[in-house]
């Protein structure tokens, strides 16, 4: 069953798909960080205004996904809930943006966000993510050195920050050799989702 909406949670924002149509909307600092919400309450209210300037109904209970960056914990899942069941809507599919990768054994995923990079490596059966935030280094190709610990491996870029291709660009003037990227590197994700 396909849901009715689907929201893509990251950085301080949300993706989500209304008639077709991927839209973007903007939470507080205070409220959402890193795709994790901070303020329960703050997001509840946010998200009304959400759902009110969008005229998302939520009468009819309408079947939702909710696609949520890794790591994401039970806590965080439990304050989803929360806020969602807070606006009428108990019908909520949880998936990891990690759901929508294509799992390819020795290849390293860098989902480039506007506040940090999220890195997922598959070795064997074995899918790890870390997440680095850009606040913590000097420039890019500082950030690109530091998480650069698998010299063989294949690296595929995505994500909804604009200087994607840029990051290609430093990885290849780096030396590596298997580096690519999607044309709509900024809706991949929202996009899988709707075509899954």
């Amino acid at each position: 069953m396909q849901p009715k909406y689907t929201f893509y949670f990251h950085d301080n924002k949300v993706q989500y798909v209304k008639k077709n149509q991927i839209k973007t909307y903007l939470f507080s600092l205070d409220c959402l960080l890193y795709g994790q919400m901070i303020n329960i309450s703050k997001f509840i209210k946010e998200l009304k205004n959400l759902f009110r300037k969008e005229k998302i109904s939520t009468l009819i209970m309408p079947y939702i996904r909710i696609i949520t960056p890794k790591p994401f914990y039970n806590r965080d899942k439990e304050l989803f809930l929360m806020a969602f069941n807070a606006l009428g809507i108990n019908k909520i599919e949880f998936k990891t943006e990690v759901d929508y990768y294509p799992l390819k054994k020795n290849t390293t995923f860098l989902n480039i966000l506007d506040t940090c990079i999220m890195k997922t490596t598959i070795k064997q059966e074995e899918i790890k993510t870390l997440c680095y935030p850009f606040n913590l280094f000097k420039d890019k190709k500082q950030l690109l050195k530091v998480m650069d610990d698998n010299h063989d491996n294949a690296i595929i870029l995505f994500g909804t920050n604009q200087d994607v291709p840029e990051f290609v660009d430093i990885l290849k003037n780096m030396g590596k050799q298997s580096v690519h990227y999607y044309n709509n590197y900024q809706t991949y994700i929202i996009e899988k989702s709707i075509s899954s």
